[in-house]
């Protein structure tokens, strides 16, 4: 029996940090394999007057190869934390508001207070419900954290008449409705405008409009 539990331990899923150093490995290692190339980035002006670099599709061309050393592979995250500092540090203050909130026992303290302002109005529960996770989701890129909160969704659709079912979508969908839309979620727009040399959270009102949708 022990033997059996002692093979199911090492089955284990490694874990993310092992996982994106294999990656920045396998990355440095191609870099002497496969030949190097590069697109030309030209200036373009904006609508609004502003001017940004974009790539040239057209003008993909090979270049010398300049494999990456060894000890330069080591030095990958923290380069990599210096050249993204400023999306990392918004990361940091973002989740560790989100977390101080949420140990405070606020999130959940402001759903019974909504179940009880809405008391007799049972059957509006579940849009605002949707809303609140969504907003969460839009904002701060609320997604796994709302497993915690399930139960307390299927609590309060039991009260309502509903199965479990209808508890865990009202917390899951609206969650991930407003991760969809993201008009604001530091954590895919921001990080992928910051990547793109885009204004940061530009086009939010696209966003915002794909965020009324998907609820």
């Amino acid at each position: 029996m022990e033997v059996i539990m002692n093979q199911k331990k090492k089955r284990e899923f490694p874990h993310t940090y092992v996982i994106i150093f294999a990656i920045i490995v396998l990355a440095g290692i191609l870099t002497y394999i496969l030949p190097a190339g590069q697109y030309d980035r030209v200036e373009i002006t904006m609508p609004d007057g502003s001017t940004r670099n974009v790539v040239d599709s057209e003008t993909f061309h090979y270049v010398d190869p300049s494999p990456v050393p060894p000890f330069e592979i080591m030095q990958a995250v923290p380069k990599g934390l210096v050249a993204a500092a400023e999306i990392v540090f918004f990361i940091f203050v973002v989740g560790g508001a989100f977390g101080i909130i949420n140990s405070t026992g606020a999130i959940l303290d402001g759903i019974g207070n909504l179940a009880l302002k809405f008391k007799g109005k049972e059957n509006l529960m579940i849009p605002v419900i949707m809303l609140v996770f969504s907003l969460g989701g839009a904002t701060f890129g609320m997604s796994e954290e709302t497993i915690v909160f399930v139960p307390i969704g299927i609590a309060l659709a039991r009260s309502l008449g509903y199965d479990a079912m209808v508890g865990t979508a009202m917390i899951f969908s609206g969650a991930a409705a407003g991760f969809i839309g993201g008009w604001m979620n530091p954590f895919t727009v921001g990080v992928a405008q910051g990547i793109a040399e885009l204004p940061t959270f530009s086009a939010i009102g696209f966003r915002l409009v794909l965020w009324v949708a998907m609820l």
